[in-house]
């Protein structure tokens, strides 16, 4: 899943912007920001470089999210951190990552993300017919979401890509080995057809089934798992 990597990334910015508008739009009507002037010296620091990050000038207004976990200076060293890390630029844009965030908040109705996340997409060059199309992208994606909602309508994109089991980017190795010498051939090829999608695996099943059953090797009645196992036990021999 190497090439995937920048969905991996977008979808950190998702969570990350998911975790500021809830604790701005949650606390921020209900508790004070800590005041710049009168915080702890490893907050002013954090709020320093939190003001290089996003261009704000001396004595403007810290955004509400890390104002309000100032109160932590430990909570608000690794929250900046870790907020830093997201949206720097990397394989995505620090543009394209606000354009995200703006869309996220604007879905999930946040004032304060929707309000801020336009504010850093202007300041990074998008102009209005920029934000008008990524709002209009939003619309309608969130307009046939709750179309299919509405309809109950099954996904159907499972089966146009082949199954992946290259490891996540810094993951595990792949989840299905090539070979496994200390295991039966059986064991790895129940793991391998564990990896398949279950309706592939369903239709194949039910094709093979029907097959023997024309045959008249097996009879079309459905037996159950507990019973495929009975029969399936070797006999023991008798002493």
């Amino acid at each position: 899943m190497t090439g995937d990597a920048l969905w991996y990334e977008a979808a950190q910015v998702v969570g990350i912007t998911n975790a500021l508008n809830v604790a701005a739009d949650g606390l921020g009507s209900v508790l004070p920001p800590i005041d710049p002037d009168t915080a702890l010296p490893e907050v002013r620091a954090v709020f320093a470089d939190l003001r290089e990050f996003y261009e704000i000038p001396a004595g403007g207004e810290i955004p509400t999210p890390f104002a309000l976990a100032a109160y932590e200076p430990g909570y608000l060293a690794d929250l900046w951190v870790t907020v830093r890390h997201t949206f720097a630029d990397r394989q995505l844009s620090r543009r394209v990552k606000e354009a995200l965030a703006f869309a996220v908040s604007l879905t999930s109705r946040s004032p304060f993300g929707t309000a801020f996340h336009l504010g850093e997409m202007r300041r990074l060059g998008v102009s209005e017919r920029g934000v008008m199309e990524v709002t209009g992208v939003t619309q309608m994606f969130s307009s046939y979401t709750k179309i299919a909602d509405t309809l109950q309508l099954e996904p159907d994109m499972g089966d146009i890509a082949p199954v992946d089991l290259t490891p996540a980017p810094g993951g595990e190795r792949a989840l299905v080995p090539a070979a496994d010498t200390h295991a039966p051939a059986g064991a790895v090829s129940a793991r391998a057809a564990s990896a398949t999608s279950a309706p592939a695996r369903s239709a194949t099943a039910r094709a093979a089934t029907a097959k023997a059953a024309s045959a008249g090797t097996v009879s079309p009645r459905p037996v159950s798992p507990g019973a495929a196992r009975r029969t399936s036990r070797p006999a023991r021999a008798r002493r």
